[in-house]
């Protein structure tokens, strides 16, 4: 009976160490579940904080890059106007130059029509001098009026001329 006894009290002991080695297996279950739970806690404030600074960035670049097209196309509106400026004072200078030309052609041909005008008066009284005296008279008026003519038509052609290069230099 005494060997009964003590095999009682040793299964009585060994069923409580198992029970005490299974709570043990519990504890560590729970505290490893706590732990995983704790690292997903971390990991997941870990990757919305990740996140938040990556939307951050791509705002930052996002102004960024609106702010140097902005500033892109300023300069290319400045230079847009400064090239249209160039364009339209070189357009202006070709204009004065255009006019001056068209001013000083006009002139000298004015002043050649005056010349052939003077000289053809010249012929045509030498002319007149040589006819009789009663033919004279009435030859010379004829010239005087053809040279008053030519010179009116020189006038014409200098004035629209004027005109021509005024509308050139719009």
């Amino acid at each position: 009976m005494k060997n009964t006894l003590l095999m009682a009290a040793l299964a009585a002991v060994l069923g409580l160490s198992a029970c005490s080695q299974q709570g043990d297996v519990e504890q560590a279950r729970q505290k490893a579940a706590e732990d995983v739970a704790k690292a997903q806690a971390k990991a997941a404030e870990e990757a919305a904080e990740a996140s938040r600074k990556l939307d951050a960035a791509r705002e930052e670049a996002n102004a960024k890059v609106a702010s140097a097209e902005a500033s892109a196309n300023e300069k290319i509106n400045a230079a847009t106007s400064d090239a249209m400026d160039v364009a339209k004072d070189a357009n202006a200078d070709v204009a004065s130059v255009e006019a001056d030309t068209i001013r000083k052609q006009a002139q000298a041909d004015h002043d050649l029509a005056i010349a052939k005008a003077d000289a053809d008066l010249k012929v045509a009284k030498e002319r007149c001098d040589a006819l009789p005296a009663g033919q004279s008279g009435p030859c010379k008026d004829q010239a005087d009026a053809a040279h008053e003519a030519a010179k009116a038509a020189a006038k014409r052609a200098l004035d629209d001329a004027e005109t021509a290069a005024k509308d050139a230099k719009r």
